[in-house]
């Protein structure tokens, strides 16, 4: 559904290459979706419970709000918040690990495994803020 009509040959005309109208095309299109989907959660939420919906100014307005508002902000991809994840129950073993290594009579293992969680994870610290995705 195509609630926006584009005049690709005025795209043309302008210097716009067959990917860059592409690319703009399907860019306004989405916008223009995604406006129209919040506007009417808008109208929904701000509706009294008689009546109909009825998508105003401010619902609209709302929306550009909402969506401007993210607009530069890349969502943290998932393996990062693992990653993340991981190091903190790393930094937990090494506390363990490290308060057991420390006790009288200690088996060298508690040692070796606290040097090990605390290799993986500044690894992973490493690994986490490095990556440009």
């Amino acid at each position: 559904m195509s609630l926006i009509k584009i005049d690709e040959d005025k795209l043309q005309s302008e210097g716009f290459t067959d990917s860059g109208i592409k690319r703009y095309v399907n860019t306004v299109t989405e916008y223009s979706e995604l406006l129209f989907e919040r506007s009417k959660k808008f109208g929904e939420a701000r509706k009294a419970s008689d009546s109909d919906v009825e998508i105003n100014y401010e619902n609209v307005q709302g929306a550009v709000r909402v969506i401007t508002a993210n607009f530069g902000t890349e969502e943290t991809p998932k393996w990062k918040l693992w990653v993340q994840a991981g190091e903190y129950l790393l930094t937990a073993a090494c506390g363990y690990l490290g308060s057991q290594a420390t006790t009288e009579n200690a088996p060298t293992s508690y040692t070796l495994m606290f040097v090990m969680a605390a290799v993986f994870g500044v690894g992973l610290f490493i690994a986490r803020r490095t990556s440009k995705n």
